[in-house]
């Protein structure tokens, strides 16, 4: 049986090293222009600020992450000052992830600046590439999602 390193033979690991790369460059720069915010918990952020007041579960639904992630989430952001939680004035019993002062600003200054980022972070492949890598993933995202 042939030996197989999972770093480097398997795509589901090269894809994750990937992702760890891109979250730890993108923390880094984030936090080197003064937004200090993990890039995981941005789009919790941007769900709020795209779509005005949400309940975690739309969130949760939005992101397609499970409910007690985004809770984390909504909780770390509330207390950094960026989110706050209120009571819905229609239906008492559901509470609204809204935008605070401090995190419509930090909304504002992602959204300039994560276009310019990702510009840095691909720079290295052709118009041609970026949009064959983008098909291949969206064919991967599919195909993972219908599996059983």
């Amino acid at each position: 049986m042939k030996k197989c390193d999972i770093n480097t033979d398997l795509l589901l690991f090269r894809i994750f090293h990937i992702h760890k790369i891109i979250c730890n460059k993108a923390n880094k720069l984030f936090s080197k222009d003064g937004v200090h915010i993990q890039v995981e918990q941005i789009p919790v952020l941007m769900v709020v600020h795209h779509l005005g007041p949400q309940s975690q579960q739309d969130i949760a639904h939005e992101l397609l992450r499970d409910k007690s992630s985004v809770l984390r989430t909504v909780g770390s952001l509330q207390t950094a000052g960026y989110l706050k939680v209120e009571h819905d004035t229609i239906d008492k019993r559901k509470k609204l992830v809204k935008l605070a002062p401090q995190g419509a600003w930090l909304a504002e200054k992602i959204a300039s600046e994560v276009g310019d980022m990702d510009s840095k972070m691909f720079s290295n492949l052709s118009v041609a590439e970026k949009l064959i890598l983008t098909e291949l993933l969206e064919k991967c995202a599919e195909h993972i999602n219908t599996m059983e």
